[in-house]
């Protein structure tokens, strides 16, 4: 198959440093946020989590989706349960999506105690006509994501969406994006075709630069960048330790945000309602497993 032409390089228009949370002491993120001046629309927020202990007992969600990507080289994994009977591992490279809609109860925690799992949480948001869905899982475990080279010394996990031929096996999901896990080696340079009109690079690990030659940004751990609509294609150079980035993009909802707890809606009577419906256990029943 021969490599798709590239025209444009897109330029960053927004960057942020992460900061770091700890909840007692075996959970720590840096969390990046809808609301920290790099565009995430459709997505809401973005943790890149450590967890050796069990932290979050069972809890309710609506309105969006819970998504866990466990690192590839995670020492431990999770075990997810859910109001809806599911039991999932979430191991090394795996993929879990809790796409809540009108609610569900769900609990992560690692398998083994003091062994840290290491990964992303991403909240990704519904429009509003979806809110009410039925809640649903998807699962993709680590062999299930496909992989693509773009360029000499990458290697691309596709996590959701589509690229260069691979698509993510999840092809059910109310709210479509791409979710990119890309791994450069030193020096290395990777060409990625998104041209969805929200896009975003979060550092992870390494250093690199990313954006048009002539106006190159940093891009190392913990720091995010929101990319311009002014071009069809991301790309990204790692420094001598190399770089692993997450790409996320897709298309606005362009709606209001109204955050309420563990839920998400458009207006804070949906929000009510929402918490009404929680406490009638209209989402559903999950012991604590701690």
């Amino acid at each position: 198959m021969s490599a798709p032409l590239l025209g444009r390089v897109r330029s960053v228009r927004a960057s942020t440093r992460l900061a770091e949370a700890q909840m007692g002491p075996g959970f720590s993120a840096h969390g990046l946020r809808h609301v920290d001046g790099v565009a995430l629309d459709p997505f809401l927020s973005v943790d890149h989590f450590r967890m050796s202990q069990p932290t979050f007992p069972p809890h309710p969600h609506a309105g969006f989706s819970a998504v866990t990507y466990m690192f590839e080289d995670s020492p431990g994994g999770f075990t997810n349960r859910d109001s809806l009977g599911d039991v999932s591992r979430i191991g090394p490279g795996a993929l879990h999506w809790t796409q809540a809609a009108r609610g569900m109860m769900h609990e992560e925690i690692p398998e083994r105690r003091g062994v840290v799992c290491h990964g992303l949480q991403m909240f990704v948001n519904l429009r509003a006509d979806h809110k009410q869905a039925p809640p649903r899982a998807f699962h993709a475990d680590a062999a299930a994501i496909p992989e693509v080279s773009v360029g000499a010394g990458t290697r691309v996990r596709v996590l959701a969406g589509s690229l260069a031929g691979a698509r993510s096996p999840l092809d059910e999901l109310l709210t479509p994006v791409l979710l990119l896990d890309v791994h450069l080696e030193p020096s290395a340079r990777a060409h990625l075709p998104v041209d969805a009109p929200s896009a975003f690079a979060l550092g992870l690990a390494g250093a690199g630069v990313t954006g048009p030659a002539g106006a190159p940004r940093d891009l190392d751990a913990h720091v995010a960048v929101a990319f311009a609509v002014d071009g069809d294609h991301l790309e990204l150079e790692a420094g001598p330790a190399g770089l692993h980035v997450l790409i996320g993009a897709g298309h606005p909802i362009g709606e209001p945000v109204v955050f309420g707890g563990p839920f998400v809606m458009t207006t804070r009577r949906d929000v009510d309602d929402a918490h009404a419906r929680f406490q009638r256990g209209e989402m559903g029943r999950l012991a604590p497993s701690f």
